[in-house]
């Protein structure tokens, strides 16, 4: 095809090159995503599943933790052997070749703990090619069932904070918990006192962290919502600056930002006065430690119980063996806010579980089925349908009207498989909404909603919904809808930049563009909800042509609208009022029979100024 119309456009071949290895890494990752489904799907828990994908891993790391820990005793030992051997003997070549061999066993210690992290990155870098598609499909999956507020990238985040931890210093305490009990052993058997003082010390820890743990723990699971509130309320008003700045409200905003802001200062304030005097509690106990390790050892050595070097041997031994406690109590936060934030990407691949259906439909015309459908959207009371009960042909055309808040719009994401009913059931095709895989629904379907929603990218990209599609047809979209010469009027033409939202477009060039994307791929289901709400008279225009090749092509359309104009261009009406279906028929029929107050609410009479 002729590259001209695409103005402004670049490819050079690295270009090419990086977006074929950015598919190649894509199609990888959904590959490791099936392999890990198929595998786990049987016992029911994805993220267990994940972490057993890769216990060879955990494996290696937890062999080379053993290997750092043994070869840890080289330092104690040496000290014994030069005091006791060398330091009698006075022999040279005995003291170089002991230190040979504790340099040896050191550097050896240091490559054994670089490979064990590393091992366990890599492990962390497994977990995230297996589960990142799956949560990245889950947060799309949930976003409708859990409302506005928490429609985030929170469960990635999650994820991101459960891997970060696997990676870090925090899971080396796992596996250097299990080798505490060998150097109590050592202080044992160097002297039962010095054992005694140790494991004394070690349960001191303990209970000291679980003291912090618990008086800390309340403080900072408040100050972690308010600080998230506050985050979120924060990010609404810079969304919205414009109306704010505009009404005077950044005042009255400030006080409610500042109550979240506060309580969240207040209660991190008060979890940092305990978390420091735990602290300086640990650090007491463990000078103590130290202390009576040497004062306890000088006197056992006076006695002629013990060696003096095995004074300085104890205090490695004891530094080594309440190491692991002290890495939990200063860092156990982190570490109970990883397994908590791992617990909460389980729960969301268990309410997210993959779409069962598989199998690529054969091309067909798409009917809708809703049989006693009933909808209540998240944190509502108040059902917005209420038991519908809708047939809709393959290739009609039909308009569903209503006065705001009459249930149009959740019908429309009911129909296009974007939600799940709360009761009833939603056929498209013969088959129900919540096994259309995104494969299927790519092919098959197309939606324009009242937030057209824009992604970051190029209008190309956004038009071929971000695919790997040839040019040809994305210009065969946009001239489909009408909207191939409105894009090519923008300075860079289809490669024009697209910000988040659609910033830097017209409302009526969002909704162009928008309906653009909805008829890529020619699909067979086209739902369009308030598709003229911006647009201007050329708007209109555009929008009558695409509904006619819509209609000329069989497409099946579902036309959601408040003002008629469009309307014309369908040959049935459904209207709905608070949830209940009044009327469905013919366009003509229907608009006889509808009461006058509905139809003023669908299409206000135009007031005198």
């Amino acid at each position: 095809m002729n590259k001209g119309i695409f103005r402004g456009r670049v490819t050079p071949s690295d270009v090419k090159e990086a977006q074929e290895l950015a598919a190649e890494a894509a199609a990888e990752a959904i590959a490791i995503d099936s392999a890990a489904r198929s595998a786990e799907l049987e016992l029911g828990d994805e993220f267990a599943g994940a972490l057993r994908q890769c216990k060879r891993l955990l494996w290696a790391a937890a062999a080379f933790s053993g290997g750092v820990n043994l070869l840890f005793l080289a330092a104690p030992i040496y000290l014994l052997q030069v005091y006791g051997r060398v330091v009698p003997s006075g022999s040279v070549e005995t003291l170089v070749s002991l230190s040979v061999a504790l340099l040896l066993a050191l550097a050896t210690m240091a490559v054994f703990d670089a490979v064990r992290a590393r091992i366990l990155i890599r492990a962390a870098a497994r977990l995230d090619r297996i589960l990142a598609h799956r949560v990245f499909q889950a947060i799309i999956d949930l976003a409708p069932k859990n409302g506005a507020v928490y429609r985030n990238a929170q469960t990635l985040r999650d994820l991101d904070q459960f891997r970060t931890a696997l990676a870090g210093q925090g899971a080396q305490f796992f596996f250097d918990v299990p080798w505490m009990p060998l150097f109590l052993l050592v202080l044992f058997l160097i002297h039962p006192l010095l054992g005694g003082i140790a494991t004394a010390g070690a349960i001191g820890l303990l209970m000291l962290g679980l003291w912090n743990d618990r008086t800390t723990r309340e403080s900072a699971k408040i100050a972690v919502g308010a600080q998230n509130r506050s985050y979120q309320f924060t990010d609404a008003v810079a969304r919205h600056a414009g109306p704010v700045r505009a009404m005077g409200m950044e005042d009255a905003l400030s006080v409610r930002w500042h109550t979240d802001r506060e309580t969240m200062v207040r209660r991190q304030a008060e979890a940092s006065d305990r978390n420091a005097t735990a602290s300086a509690m640990i650090r007491a106990l463990r000078l103590a430690l130290q202390s009576a390790m040497i004062g306890v050892g000088g006197w056992l050595a006076i006695r002629g119980d013990l060696l003096p070097a095995a004074i300085f041997a104890a205090n490695l031994l004891l530094g080594r063996a309440l190491a692991p406690l002290e890495t939990a109590v200063s860092g156990w936060r982190q570490i109970s806010n990883a397994i908590a934030a791992g617990r909460r990407v389980q729960k969301a691949l268990v309410q997210a579980p993959p779409k069962s259906t598989k199998v690529k439909l054969p091309d067909r015309d798409i009917e809708i089925d809703l049989k006693g459908v009933s909808y209540t959207p998240p944190n509502s009371k108040r059902p917005a349908l209420k038991d519908i009960d809708l047939h809709i042909a393959a290739g009609e055309a039909v308009g569903i009207v209503g006065p705001s808040g009459a249930g149009k719009s959740c019908l429309a994401r009911l129909i296009t498989a974007v939600t799940s009913p709360t009761s009833g059931r939603v056929t498209i095709g013969g088959i129900e909404g919540r096994h259309w895989t995104s494969e299927n629904l790519a092919r098959y379907v197309g939606y324009l909603p009242q937030s057209v929603g824009l992604f970051p990218g190029t209008i190309r990209d956004n038009i071929a919904r971000f695919t790997t599609a040839d040019d040809n047809d994305v210009v065969i979209a946009a001239i489909r809808a009408n909207a191939h010469e409105m894009i090519l009027d923008l300075p860079e033409g289809y490669d024009t930049k697209v910000h988040e939202g659609g910033a830097g477009l017209s409302g009526g060039q969002r909704q162009r563009i928008g309906l653009a994307r909805a008829m890529f791929g020619s699909p067979r289901l086209v739902v369009l909800d308030e598709p003229n709400a911006h647009l201007d008279a050329d708007g209109e225009e555009a929008l009558a042509a695409a509904l006619a090749t819509l209609k000329k092509e069989g497409s099946t359309i579902i036309l959601i609208a408040h003002r008629l104009n469009p309307i014309a261009h369908v040959d049935r009406v459904v209207v709905l009022n608070k949830g209940d279906l009044q009327l469905d028929g013919p366009r003509a029929r229907v608009f006889r029979k509808v009461r006058t107050e509905v139809v003023r609410s669908i299409a206000p009479e135009p007031t005198e100024v």
